[in-house]
């Protein structure tokens, strides 16, 4: 948990409790949810799924951008970065309405992810995925909100003047955030109902029964390290496997040719070949240079 500037910064694990110290004050009965669109993850310099630039740049960025619409503040109460973590605005904190879809922030609170997730943009990392479900869990946990499409709203969902549209309508609404391949789904009530809010109520569940919390950002990059060192000595594994029983290489047609007659099938450990091609050549007299 560390502050600075205008932002608390927290670990997943962190905002959980958090969350259960804070007094709200006002009514909050809407969980907007937003994609930044920028910065994304090209902006924010991403390499295997680390962010280079730096975070509190980012963060003061967004807050910059926003006071010269004129606003008072950061627009977003909390906003989700692409390693987890959880970063709390405040110069808006909970107890005040947010910016988030103009005409509509009464009684809401937004929700930015960071990351353009329109189709052929960002793949969310799993990281951030988690981090999302666990954050709107811990949410609707905490305000009592129903995890449906009354009380968990994406921005798509209403016109450029806030009106209530209820559903992503090309033409028709403000923007496509949270973005058209939001959850690999898309930004429809359709595609939050089929992916979104199903993931959400089994985490809250999760809670519930008292799970373990999310993992830091350090240790789920431990964790994909070490997922990506199984997975290459998987690979490696099953090339070994095709080594010790593979149809003739091309390297070794001729000297199969030569002893074709003398082998019950085509069929050989690397090994083998190697050996084989070795013995081709002694009998031929070919040396190598």
């Amino acid at each position: 948990m560390i502050t600075k500037g205008n932002f608390l910064l927290l670990e997943p694990s962190e905002f959980k409790g958090w969350l259960d110290k804070q007094k709200i004050t006002r009514n909050i009965n809407k969980l907007q949810v937003h994609h930044t669109a920028s910065p994304n993850y090209t902006t924010r310099q991403m390499v295997n799924g680390i962010a280079q630039q730096d975070v509190w740049k980012c963060l003061e960025g967004m807050r910059t951008y926003h006071l010269s619409l004129g606003w008072s503040g950061t627009g977003q109460n909390i906003t989700v970065l692409e390693d987890g973590r959880i970063a709390i605005s405040l110069d808006r904190d909970l107890n005040k309405t947010p910016a988030g879809i103009k005409g509509a922030n009464t009684g809401a609170l937004c929700v930015e992810i960071v990351g353009n997730f329109d189709t052929g943009g960002d793949k969310m990392t799993e990281a951030q995925r988690q981090a999302v479900l666990h954050l709107y869990a811990c949410l609707t946990l905490k305000l009592g909100l129903a995890i449906d499409s009354t009380h968990i709203v994406y921005h798509a969902w209403y016109t450029d003047s806030g009106v209530w549209l209820g559903d992503y309508k090309k033409g028709e609404s403000s923007k496509t955030c949270p973005g058209t391949n939001f959850f690999g789904a898309g930004n429809t009530k359709a595609a939050a109902e089929k992916s979104f809010f199903p993931a959400v109520k089994a985490e809250f569940e999760r809670i519930k029964n008292g799970g373990a919390e999310p993992m830091t950002a350090e240790e789920t990059k431990q964790m994909n390290e070490l997922k990506n060192k199984v997975e290459a000595q998987d690979k490696w594994i099953e090339a070994q496997k095709a080594k010790d029983s593979m149809e003739c290489p091309t390297w070794a047609q001729a000297a199969y040719e030569y002893y074709k007659d003398y082998m019950a099938d085509k069929t050989g450990s690397y090994d083998f070949w190697r050996q084989l091609v070795i013995s081709y050549r002694k009998e031929k007299g070919i040396k190598v240079k």
